[in-house]
C-alpha cells in the first residue's frame, strides 16, 4: 500500500518488513497532515492526500485507518472494538452453542416474567432478543493494562484478530517509548502483518532497526533515510 501526499515531495510506500516513520518539524505541515488523515478516516475524499495500491488503483480507507494520539487514555473498549469483538464471537459460535445460549436466556426470561407478574405495574420485557443481543448483555470488555507498551501490543493483537484497519497511525509515540520498547513494538507489528506508521513533530536522528524514515524539516526540506 502507498500514500500520495501532494504537498510532500516524496511518496510513502508501506512495506511489510519495515515501519514507516514520518518526522515533520514544520508545525503547520504537521497539523495539516494529521488533519487530512482524520478527514480520510471520517470518509472525506481528498485530492491532496490519498492511498493507492501497487496497480495505482486508489483505495478507500474511510473507517479503514485508525489514529492514536492520546496514550494516557487509550480507548480499547471503544464501541467499534466491542462491536468487532461481538461479531467475532458470533461468527465463531457453532449452531449448537447458539442454541444453548438462547435456551439459557429463555429460562432467565421465564423467571423474570414470573416476578413481573407479581408486581402491580404496567411492565414488559422483550422476548425477541437474538444471540447477538444476549452476548451484548454480558458486557464483555478488554482488559487494559497499566503499561503503555503492553497496551500497544494489545492494539496489534486486536488488529490481527479483527482485521478492521488497513493501517494504524501513532502520533508522537516516540515521546513515551525508549529504543528497546520501540523495537519490540516494531517487531511485533511486522510479525503480525499489521501496518503501522509513526508520525512525530520533531526529529529523532538516523533510523533504528526496522525503520524507514521521511524527515521534513522546519524549512520543508525533505530527506528519505
Amino acid at each position: 500500500m502507498n500514500l500520495k501526499v501532494n504537498y510532500f515531495e516524496n511518496n510513502i510506500v508501506l512495506e511489510s518488513d519495515k515501519v514507516q516513520v514520518i518526522e515533520i518539524e514544520n508545525k503547520k505541515m504537521f497539523f495539516r497532515f494529521i488533519n487530512n488523515l482524520y478527514e480520510i478516516k471520517n470518509g472525506f475524499k481528498l485530492n491532496e492526500l490519498f492511498f493507492y495500491n501497487d496497480n495505482n488503483d486508489e483505495l478507500d480507507l474511510s473507517n479503514k485507518l485508525e489514529i492514536y494520539t492520546n496514550f494516557f487514555d487509550l480507548d480499547l473498549n471503544s464501541k467499534k472494538n466491542i462491536n468487532n469483538l461481538t461479531k467475532f464471537i458470533i461468527n465463531n459460535l457453532t449452531d449448537n452453542e447458539k442454541d444453548n445460549i438462547f435456551n439459557i436466556y429463555k429460562k432467565v426470561y421465564k423467571n423474570l416474567i414470573s416476578i413481573l407478574n407479581n408486581i402491580d405495574l404496567p411492565l414488559s420485557i422483550s422476548d425477541s432478543l437474538n444471540v447477538e443481543d444476549i452476548i451484548k448483555l454480558s458486557k464483555i470488555s478488554i482488559n487494559v493494562k497499566n503499561d503503555l507498551l503492553e497496551n500497544l501490543l494489545l492494539i496489534i493483537d486486536l488488529e490481527k484478530i479483527f482485521k478492521v484497519n488497513n493501517v494504524l497511525f501513532f502520533i508522537n509515540l516516540k515521546q513515551y517509548l525508549n529504543k528497546d520498547e520501540l523495537l519490540e513494538f516494531y517487531k511485533y507489528a511486522i510479525y503480525n502483518n499489521v501496518n503501522i506508521v509513526l508520525i512525530d513533530s520533531q526529529g529523532y536522528g538516523v533510523p533504528i532497526n526496522f525503520e524507514k524514515k521521511l524527515i521534513i524539516d522546519s524549512e520543508l526540506e525533505e530527506f528519505m533515510l
